[in-house]
């Protein structure tokens, strides 16, 4: 899960994963102060902040979606992305965040960028209004699987302007990604998953250092 109230699991920090951080989107969560950085992560686009902790916000409402995050988070990636696949074929947003990421980064699989790329934009398409699509538990209701399903598409957005970055294509596409996600988040984290290990929110640092590279390798173009 992600915005407000997000589940996975982890033992220890994972470079494959986005920052733990306090997303600022509920009372119940404190800002601890920074833990470190992944010293597997090499390119600076990839860097993995170790953030303020977020406390338990509630039960994750997305069926099969703790279960998936506590396998990637200690490793076992296959499992993850065998179960993950199986919630994405039915259409449920967080599932098809992870499978993308799975085939983007070539986790439990090799590494294919255009299934990664078809199941990101999978999605991406799936904005909703009202506040179970921004992961706002009380007073709302929704299905699941859908819990905070824009943050899902957020996150999806980023991570194609990112493989389009990384691999010099679709550049102007995805300059206009990366500034609907910051516009869209209004200056906060995106959270993603992991509230049992404290919560992995993708950052604006993250956000406005792509923009700037785009914004560099465009102006080369």
């Amino acid at each position: 899960m992600h915005g407000v109230n997000s589940s996975c699991a982890a033992k220890r920090p994972n470079s494959h994963l986005p920052p733990i951080v306090n997303a600022g989107l509920h009372p119940r969560r404190r800002r601890l102060n920074l833990i470190s950085l992944s010293e597997r992560v090499k390119k600076p686009l990839l860097s993995i902040l170790l953030a303020g902790l977020v406390g338990c916000a509630g039960p994750n409402p997305n069926i099969g979606e703790r279960t998936v995050d506590m396998a990637w988070t200690s490793g076992h990636f296959e499992g993850a992305l065998s179960g993950a696949l199986r919630h994405a074929e039915a259409g449920k947003p967080w599932a098809q965040l992870r499978v993308g990421i799975f085939y983007f980064r070539g986790l439990g699989t090799p590494k294919d960028l255009e299934k990664a790329e078809y199941w990101l934009k999978k999605t991406a398409a799936q904005k909703a209004s009202g506040r179970w699509a921004e992961g706002q538990m009380i007073g709302a209701f929704g299905n699941s699987g859908y819990f905070n399903q824009n943050s899902d598409a957020r996150i999806a957005q980023y991570q194609l302007a990112q493989m389009y970055y990384e691999s010099d294509r679709n550049l102007q596409e995805a300059k206009e990604l990366i500034e609907t996600v910051i516009r869209e988040s209004k200056g906060k984290p995106v959270f993603f998953c992991c509230e049992f290990e404290g919560g992995r929110s993708f950052t604006q640092e993250q956000f406005q250092t792509l923009k700037k590279l785009l914004d560099e390798k465009l102006a080369t173009k």
